[in-house]
C-alpha cells in the first residue's frame, strides 16, 4: 500500500511538472510581438522584403506582409505593430483610403497598436501641409518640392534618449545608415516628438535641391500617442548591413516589449567606416563596378567587394546571382558577400547553389556562410 501511494504522489508530481512546462510553453508563445508590414498591392517590393528580413532578427517577432484589407478588417486587433516601408509615401496614404487612415490613427490611439514608418512611412506620419499624412509623428516635412534630392550612405547621431533606446551605439559619435530621399524633418506646432537621432550629412546631389537642408535635422523620431507609439527611421537601417538590428528594437520599445540584445554577427556599426553620398562619380564608379560583375572572373572578384565598399543599393540584388556562376573562386565569394551584406532573403539560393555545387571546397564554403546567415534569423 505504501509503495502504491509513494507511485501515485510521483505520478502527480509529474503530471503537475508537465502542466506547469506547458503553461511556460503557451506563456512564451504568447509572448510573441506579431508585427504587420504593409504592402500596397506590390508597391517598393525590395523595401518590403528589407523590412520582413531585418524583423526576423528577432526571435520573439512574427511577422507578416498585409493590406489594406486587413488594416481596415478586425483581423488588424490581431497584430501588436504596422511597419509602413520605403517607397511611395503618397501611394501608401492612397492605398489606405481616408478610411484606411482614420483606422490606423484611431489604433494608435484606442488600440495601443504601435506604427514604425520608414522613410516614405515616415512621411505618412507627420503633420505635413498640403500632404496625405496621419499627423501622428509630432513632427512635418519641409522641402517637399525637392524630394527628389539625392541619397548615399549618411552620418547621423543618437540623443541622449536614443542611446537608451541603441545602447549598441552609444559611445559612437557617428554612425552610419541608407539614405534614400527622405523626409526632411522639422518639429510641428505643439510638438510632443522626440528626436532619437539627427542626420549629419547634407545630401543636395540633385540639380537644383538646396545645400544645408537634411543636415542637423531629425533622423529618427519617436511620439508617445494616445494608448500607443509611433517611431519613424528617416533612412533606411533594414538595409544597411550592420544595422538592420535597429528595426526590431524600435518594434520592442514601440510596443512596451523588454529590450533584448542581438547577436554580434547582426551588430555591427563599424562595417562602414565613412559617409559615402552618391554624388555623379561615386554614381559611376558604382556603375562600372556593376558592369564588372559580368566581366572576367578577376573583374568578378573585385567588383564583388567594391559594390559593397562603395555602399551600391542595388547590391543586394546583384549578389546572389553571382552564386550561379560558372567559376568556384566567384561562387564562394559571392556566398561570403551575401552575409556580408546580411541578404537573408538570399537564402533560398545559397542552399539551391549547396545543393548544386560539384566543387567540395565551394561547397564547404557555402555550407559554412548559409549557417551564418540562418543564425541571423534564427533558423
Amino acid at each position: 500500500m505504501t509503495k502504491s501511494l509513494s507511485f501515485l504522489f510521483s505520478l502527480l508530481i509529474v503530471l503537475i511538472t508537465v502542466q506547469s512546462c506547458r503553461k511556460v510553453e503557451k506563456q512564451h508563445t504568447s509572448n510573441k510581438i506579431k508585427v504587420g508590414v504593409f504592402d500596397k498591392n506590390g508597391d517598393s517590393p525590395w523595401c518590403i522584403i528589407d523590412a520582413v528580413e531585418a524583423l526576423k532578427i528577432d526571435p520573439s517577432i512574427d511577422c507578416e506582409i498585409i493590406r489594406t484589407s486587413q488594416i481596415v478588417s478586425d483581423e488588424i486587433n490581431e497584430f501588436d505593430a504596422i511597419v509602413f516601408p520605403g517607397g511611395s509615401g503618397r501611394s501608401e496614404t492612397q492605398s489606405l483610403g481616408e478610411t484606411g487612415m482614420d483606422k490606423v490613427v484611431r489604433l494608435v490611439n484606442e488600440k495601443g497598436i504601435a506604427v514604425i514608418g520608414i522613410c516614405a512611412g515616415a512621411y505618412i506620419m507627420t503633420e505635413t501641409p498640403d500632404y496625405p499624412s496621419l499627423n501622428l509623428s509630432g513632427f512635418k516635412a519641409i522641402d517637399i518640392e525637392h524630394d527628389k534630392r539625392g541619397c548615399g550612405l549618411a552620418e547621423f547621431s543618437l540623443s541622449e534618449k536614443g542611446k537608451e533606446i541603441f545602447p549598441e551605439l552609444k559611445d559612437r559619435k557617428i554612425s552610419f545608415c541608407q539614405y534614400y530621399e527622405g523626409p526632411v524633418l522639422v518639429p510641428a506646432k505643439n510638438s510632443k516628438g522626440i528626436e532619437l537621432a539627427s542626420m549629419l550629412s547634407d545630401v543636395h546631389t540633385v540639380e537644383g535641391s538646396p545645400a544645408n537642408m537634411t543636415n542637423n535635422k531629425p533622423f529618427i523620431v519617436v511620439a508617445s500617442v494616445g494608448k500607443g507609439k509611433v517611431a519613424s527611421f528617416v533612412g533606411h537601417p533594414e538595409c544597411t548591413p550592420g544595422m538592420r538590428w535597429m528595426l526590431p528594437r524600435i518594434v520592442r520599445w514601440a510596443t512596451n516589449n523588454e529590450m533584448i540584445k542581438y547577436s554580434a554577427n547582426v551588430v555591427r556599426p563599424d562595417f562602414f567606416k565613412q559617409e559615402i553620398i552618391y554624388t555623379k562619380e561615386i554614381q559611376a564608379l558604382q556603375a562600372k563596378y556593376h558592369e564588372m560583375l559580368s566581366g572576367t572572373k578577376e573583374e568578378k572578384l573585385i567588383a564583388i567587394d567594391k559594390v559593397i565598399e562603395l555602399a551600391c543599393w542595388s547590391s543586394k540584388k546583384w549578389i546572389p546571382g553571382m552564386l550561379r556562376d560558372k567559376d568556384s573562386d566567384v561562387r564562394a565569394k559571392a556566398s561570403k558577400a551575401i552575409v556580408q551584406i546580411e541578404r537573408t532573403d538570399a537564402i533560398p539560393d545559397l542552399e539551391s547553389a549547396i545543393h548544386n555545387e560539384k566543387n567540395s571546397e565551394c561547397k564547404e564554403i557555402m555550407r559554412h556562410n548559409l549557417s551564418i546567415l540562418k543564425i541571423m534569423i534564427n533558423k
